[in-house]
């Protein structure tokens, strides 16, 4: 029996790793003024610049239930049985999306609502298609999927509050006010939902307090991989990287852009630290 693994873009694997899982990805969309384009076409560069300067912040929907069953379609010619880890159901509803598509097929698809987004979703994809590769039933790839978000931390920050309170994120009350005092906010995912934990004035101190929340209440010697997402922000991102392994040397840190979706609502100098835990 032959496995495949179905996921959505905000995993932000790149092209190559992609290519070598053999992974079938289903895209969300960006609406700017109402020309929707799959995230996936979209040049990052482009876009973030595009971003910072635009009078109507763009928005984000979720793939519909046609573009999962002619994804489904495409993958059972090669796959007997789908798993179909995706991005929080507390941030999209893409996870509705491929339920109502995997309804029309009778081969077995699990579709996932893996409380994750941005690289914590690529990791498990990742971890999932070693996994097969292994020899893992269908039952074990499905119970690991359904608990890995216990085995990520994911920290956020941003720049400029009014682009979480546009996406819906945060009121507008509490976005002025950040603004107004210059406080830099620390965020989150838990339980698949961005909540605050800090808020932070100057760079120097909220770069340290993102690393110190990564590491709170967690022991170094179980970091597995840390992988560092950002916009517009590369020495922040590099300044990140370099506080790490002074507090964990020799771990595995990776650097990469967030991906447009998440990034929409971050905005443009957003700034993330997601780590994998044993």
């Amino acid at each position: 029996m032959k496995i495949g693994i179905v996921t959505d873009n905000t995993c932000n694997l790149k092209p190559g790793d992609i290519e070598k899982l053999g992974v079938n990805i289903v895209s969300l969309y960006v609406n700017r003024s109402g020309k929707y384009t799959r995230a996936i076409d979209l040049d990052l560069d482009s876009y973030y610049n595009e971003l910072g300067s635009v009078a109507e912040l763009p928005t984000t929907s979720q793939p519909s239930p046609q573009d999962f069953m002619e994804a489904f379609g495409r993958a059972l010619q090669n796959f007997d049985v789908l798993v179909v880890p995706l991005i929080s159901g507390k941030l999209s509803g893409t996870f509705v999306s491929a339920s109502i598509a995997s309804r029309d097929f009778d081969m077995p698809i699990h579709v996932i609502d893996t409380l994750l987004t941005e690289n914590g979703l690529g990791m498990l994809v990742k971890n999932l298609s070693k996994m097969i590769a292994n020899g893992s039933d269908t039952d074990a790839l499905v119970k690991y999927a359904t608990d890995f978000h216990k085995k990520i931390r994911t920290i956020f920050s941003v720049d400029d509050l009014n682009y979480l309170y546009k996406g819906g994120r945060i009121g507008k009350a509490k976005a002025l006010m950040g603004n107004l005092l210059k406080m830099k906010p620390v965020l989150q995912l838990e339980d698949g939902e961005l909540k605050p934990v800090e808020n932070i004035r100057g760079n120097k101190k909220l770069l340290q307090s993102m690393v110190d929340h990564t590491l709170k209440g967690k022991d170094p010697a179980d970091l597995k991989k840390v992988e560092i997402v950002y916009i517009k922000r590369n020495e922040d991102a590099e300044e990140l990287k370099r506080i790490l392994l002074e507090r964990v040397p020799n771990i595995e840190v990776e650097i990469s852009l967030i991906e447009p979706v998440i990034g929409t609502h971050l905005g443009p100098e957003g700034i993330g630290i997601i780590s994998e835990w044993a």
